[in-house]
């Protein structure tokens, strides 16, 4: 327990450094930061319930993107400034550090393994990314046709 609260705020801190590294205006990082951080929680949750790497950036991942474009919207500031602070706590960088220090050492059986989990957190980043883009385009997309629907009948009543 006490090690997941200390990962968790060591994304956070992560996350506030990659911020301040893409210049995000400062009035955003808090944000920022609680976005990266609550996207490594998830994935600790997730992970802790399922065991699996994919379901768990799956997750984390959509839920940060989801975050951010609500946020684009609320702040009206680009969705990147809170998506790509936020993906970083889920990046596999150990595990391709691993990877490559096993095909270094041609240890074929640490390459499988490690690069297996290095391309299924990747995979489930972009699969997370690309459904929570996709569900936020059909909302905001049905948000449009309703609102044109209701101007088209407020027309037809006689704008009464």
């Amino acid at each position: 327990m006490r090690e997941s609260v200390m990962q968790v705020l060591c994304a956070g801190l992560g996350t506030l450094a990659f911020a301040l590294f893409f210049h995000v205006r400062p009035r955003h990082w808090l944000l920022a930061t609680l976005g990266g951080a609550l996207s490594w929680l998830l994935y600790l949750l997730v992970f802790w319930r399922s065991g699996e790497v994919f379901f768990s950036s799956l997750a984390a991942a959509t839920a940060i993107c989801l975050w951010s474009e609500t946020l684009a919207r609320v702040r009206k500031a680009p969705a990147n400034i809170f998506l790509i602070p936020g993906i970083i706590p889920l990046l596999p960088g150990g595990a391709l550090y691993y990877t490559m220090n096993a095909l270094i050492s041609s240890d074929m059986a640490t390459v499988i393994q490690k690069g297996r989990e290095t391309g299924l957190v990747a995979l489930g980043i972009v699969g997370g990314i690309l459904i929570a883009s996709e569900l936020m385009r059909v909302i905001l997309w049905g948000m449009a046709h309703r609102k044109k629907e209701v101007q088209r009948r407020w027309k037809q009543s006689g704008g009464q």
